[in-house]
């Protein structure tokens, strides 16, 4: 039996698409605690990527893969192929990842999952679109022209720890190897 990895894509290329880092953190922990994940850091070679990184791993007492900025686009492929799932905002990263195969819990409340999500993981979105419509734009998701973002100061924090560990759960239930032998 092979290890299971969560990759975590830390940053959108759109700074108000990105879930703060002390949220990923936490869910991070759960990920190692409770499912005995192993992690890997995804993300480029920005100076807001590397904070990010740098952050998750003054918060996780686990070790962490970190790769942040160290790996190529063929080699980023190549690695999304081989995870158990990959957590991501809406990003470039979240749609090669649906491209090799890879299952993705997108994280969206500045863009609409049903237009930019993964488009393999659209079970796995974890979505506040319209809570984020409702609240900047004062109307629901479903009144805004199609393709809108909302890309406002904070959106982002509509997205709850526990709602994303929740996701996870059950991604892993659903995912999770059979305990049975036949000896």
């Amino acid at each position: 039996a092979g290890d299971r990895w969560l990759g975590v894509n830390l940053c959108a290329s759109h700074a108000r698409r990105n879930w703060p880092p002390e949220r990923q953190a936490a869910l991070i922990r759960h990920a190692i605690e409770a499912h005995g994940l192993r992690v890997v850091l995804l993300g480029g070679r920005s100076e807001t990527e590397r904070q990010f990184a740098d952050s998750i791993g003054a918060l996780v007492p686990h070790p962490l893969l970190d790769l942040v900025g160290k790996d190529t686009l063929k080699q980023l492929m190549a690695l999304l192929g081989r995870l158990t799932v990959l957590l991501s905002p809406d990003s470039g990263p979240m749609h090669i990842a649906s491209a090799v195969g890879c299952p993705v819990i997108g994280l969206h409340a500045a863009s609409n999952p049903r237009r930019s999500g993964a488009y393999n993981s659209q079970a796995w979105a974890v979505d506040r679109y319209d809570d984020a419509a409702r609240k900047y734009r004062q109307r629901p998701a479903s009144e805004l022209p199609w393709g809108s973002k909302i890309e406002e100061p904070g959106v982002m924090d509509l997205i709850e720890v526990d709602e994303v560990i929740a996701m996870l759960d059950r991604f892993m239930a659903r995912t999770a190897p059979s305990e049975t032998s036949s000896t």
